[in-house]
């Protein structure tokens, strides 16, 4: 089962490298298979159709993000707000393997945009946990959307930032989603979590 688990992440990771350099357009399952040094029937056998294919990278994407910021927020012992502080930390310290995954996913879900469906429901619990946890839910929209702003302008290359305003920028949006009690006790500036 192992084995077959990692020739299924090889293969997503294949597809999201084939868009990448080449396009959406060119994503087919016979490039994937021969890309990915597997018969088109074992890449059938994991992704009978490309739909089924780009479906899967993006749920694969989606389920590590959250278990990721899961994890965030169990372990790091700093965070206030552990969910909503944790959703911005993994948002700004995302990978370069997987805003590359991201870039491939979405450029091939775009032509077919029901694909785009779990997205937009994930988006629509992370905001709604996001509001539900932080005292100010318009803080906390604001904090959301410039983190996913961010993640967005890495992904397609615009204006990204140099490492010293990047964590200035989270330092910001941390302290904004903290809870009010724990603000109250100093300035929004010297309150700011550790990352």
């Amino acid at each position: 089962m192992v084995a077959q688990q990692s020739k299924r992440s090889a293969i997503l990771q294949v597809a999201c490298k084939l868009v990448r350099e080449r396009g959406a357009s060119q994503l087919t399952l016979d490039a994937v298979a021969k890309e990915a040094g597997v018969s088109k029937g074992g890449l059938l056998y994991h992704f009978p159709t490309k739909e089924a294919l780009v479906q899967a990278a993006l749920d694969d994407f989606l389920n590590r993000f959250d278990s990721s910021t899961e994890e965030e927020a169990s372990r790091n012992t700093k965070l206030n707000n552990q969910w909503a502080q944790a959703y911005l930390i993994q948002t700004f310290e995302i990978n370069k393997e997987d805003l590359e995954m991201s870039f491939g996913i979405l450029a091939a879900a775009s032509s077919n945009p029901v694909l785009l469906e779990p997205m937009r429901q994930r988006y629509v619990e992370w905001q709604s946990r996001m509001a539900a946890e932080c005292k100010d839910p318009v803080e906390a929209t604001v904090a959301r959307l410039a983190a996913d702003g961010l993640f967005y302008c890495e992904l397609f290359g615009f204006a990204p930032l140099e490492d010293g305003l990047r964590k200035d920028v989270l330092s910001y949006l941390l302290d904004m989603v903290k809870n009010r009690d724990v603000r109250s006790e100093g300035s929004p500036s010297n309150g700011a979590v550790q990352v």
